[in-house]
């Protein structure tokens, strides 16, 4: 693009603000994983799923104070006057969601059938309500592609975490000890955001900017709750069906399998909603959505592959071997894993779009078809249903819904789908190949090896030219309307 701001041409701040997410999101993904690792080894399952009770319930409200406010703030041209409005507001929603998870402790635990998660549950309470303060400096940060900054900050706070925890472990604490790594993690993040913008907080409040920020804002807000919901209900499900131990082996296949979303899906989306919400005219940011697939869909498709097929030696050859049941739901999240990329991309780009309600009605119906199939897949088959009840889902409703809701806006379902056929076509030889060695082998680090070597040789090597050529293409695209045939 030749298009500039005040900052500087949007093309170079776009594509350093993607190295430093992609860069800085890997980075503090191995950083989690290794946190993790070491956790795994301290911590065992049972005493682990007593934390996931509580991460599950935090995660879903920590999604709902945001309230799409940030989102609001990035896209909009009047971000300075908006600031404290959005600040008062998302400050007083954490406060009340961290009150109300205090307060509703006890009848949460016994909803997921473990009574043990009571404390730990009220002391992650008060990371959301210190969520609020994040909200206006992370979207200035956003704004301006500072992902450098914004990287700096959360490995400050991952950091502060792990100490914390890790300190508390030792000394006995146990589940407890995770909650507090998670409130000094938030409180260290909430005071770098303020430091590096060199701003303070600043509440206020005018009715008519709080309207519309709340009309875009509150469509997206239910929208994100009902997406964390639906990653979370398999948590209920499974801890009701199974049992809290079987619920930690199921979330740290869960966190596994959020490798990609983690690695991919996070950095894209922080770049992606900002780049296409500033595009100079609606058939540039519509080519852009169709030129992003392709290679998008070719790395999610790469990861999810090794994960899938080495799901045992890497759960046992990281974590121990005590959690190896976890493989039976990696395999199926790992396929997940990998679509959630793609569909994340999507819903960034309707955000963008401003049809947050589009990307409401998306989630309602995933809702309504994940919770009968995700307890008939428990029951039927265990953890393993619970992951590839996942995919049928995504697969049969939410992809068809996506593709529905983006050609109401001018684009075609056939512009996203051809570019992606290579890539999906070339994984089924190499899937073939990767099971095959999967059942030859019965050294776990010589297994992992072999599948690692047939991603590599059977996939990612023959399709990099190809891959390539097409972010080449994304790279230079120029002001221009989508053409006629196949943009690939």
């Amino acid at each position: 693009m030749t298009a500039t701001t005040s900052d500087g041409p949007v093309a170079g701040r776009v594509s350093r603000g993607l190295g430093w997410s992609l860069g800085g999101t890997i980075a503090m993904r191995v950083g989690s994983v290794l946190f993790g690792i070491l956790v795994a080894r301290l911590v065992a399952p049972a005493e682990f799923g007593v934390y996931a009770v509580a991460l599950t319930v935090w995660t879903i409200l920590s999604t709902l104070a945001d309230l799409g406010l940030g989102a609001d703030l990035v896209r909009a041209p009047d971000m300075e006057s908006r600031a404290p409005t959005v600040a008062s507001i998302g400050l007083g929603v954490s406060v009340s969601l961290g009150a109300t998870m205090a307060l509703a402790a006890e009848p949460i635990a016994l909803a997921f059938g473990s009574p043990e998660s009571v404390g730990v549950i009220r002391l992650m309470a008060v990371s959301i309500a210190v969520f609020g303060f994040t909200i206006v400096p992370a979207a200035r940060l956003t704004r301006a592609y500072r992902q450098g900054a914004l990287f700096g900050i959360n490995g400050l706070g991952l950091l502060a975490s792990a100490v914390v925890a890790i300190t508390l472990i030792l000394g006995g604490l146990g589940a407890e000890a995770l909650a507090w790594g998670q409130i000094a993690c938030q409180s260290l993040i909430a005071v770098g955001l303020f430091v590096v913008t060199r701003t303070r907080p600043r509440l206020g409040f005018d009715p008519v900017l709080a309207r519309d920020s709340l009309a875009f804002s509150l469509p997206l807000a239910a929208a994100n709750l009902l997406s964390w919901l639906l990653l979370s209900i398999d948590n209920l499900i499974v801890s009701r069906t199974l049992g809290p131990e079987q619920l930690g082996l199921y979330v740290l296949a869960f966190n596994i399998s959020s490798w990609p979303m983690s690695a991919l899906g996070a950095a894209i989306r922080v770049v992606a909603l900002p780049a296409f919400s500033q595009a100079s005219s609606p058939q540039v940011r519509n080519r852009g959505l169709v030129l992003c697939i392709a290679p998008l869909v070719t790395v999610a498709t790469l990861v999810s592959l090794g994960l899938a097929a080495a799901a045992v030696p890497v759960v046992t050859l990281v974590y121990g071997e005590r959690w190896e049941p976890a493989a039976a739901a990696l395999a199926g999240l790992a396929v997940f894993g990998g679509i959630r990329v793609v569909l994340d991309l999507m819903a960034t780009f309707l955000i963008a779009a401003g049809e947050t309600r589009a990307v409401l009605a998306v989630q309602v119906a995933w809702m309504l078809a994940m919770v009968p199939a995700m307890i008939v897949g428990v029951a039927g088959w265990g953890l393993a249903g619970a992951g590839w009840t996942h995919v049928a889902v995504v697969v049969a409703v939410v992809v068809p819904l996506y593709l529905r809701a983006l050609a109401k806006i001018g684009i075609r379902s056939g512009d996203l789908l051809r570019p992606a056929t290579v890539p999906l076509l070339a994984v089924v030889p190499a899937a073939v190949v990767c099971v095959w060695l999967g059942d030859l082998a019965s050294n776990r680090f010589l297994t992992l090896l072999l599948v690692a070597a047939a991603v590599l040789v059977l996939y990612a090597l023959p399709l990099l030219p190809w891959w390539r050529a097409r972010f080449t293409l994304l790279r230079r695209l120029e002001p221009k309307p989508l053409p006629e045939g196949d943009p690939s």
